[in-house]
């Protein structure tokens, strides 16, 4: 599934990369969890729902410098070989 993200995403960037900001809340056991897109260049390329999909997979080490008040935010960007 992750699979099909990517080629969605990656088809639709024109310059070859593209870049998505998301904020999730961190659970027990560092999980993530209610991660929304907080920004996605370009606009309406896909980038955004491709980041949640690997925030999904993501579980940041105790004591990130990133995670604030419960939630952190990411960066990710993504650029075609």
């Amino acid at each position: 599934m992750i699979w099909i993200a990517a080629v969605a995403a990656a088809a639709s960037v024109m310059a070859g990369q593209g870049m998505a900001t998301v904020q999730c809340r961190v659970a027990a056991g560092q999980s993530l969890r209610d991660c929304v897109v907080l920004s996605e260049t370009p606009q309406g390329a896909n980038v955004g729902a491709f980041a949640l999909k690997l925030a999904k997979g993501f579980h940041p080490q105790p004591g990130d410098r990133r995670i604030r008040d419960g939630k952190i935010v990411i960066k990710m960007k993504f650029k075609l070989p």
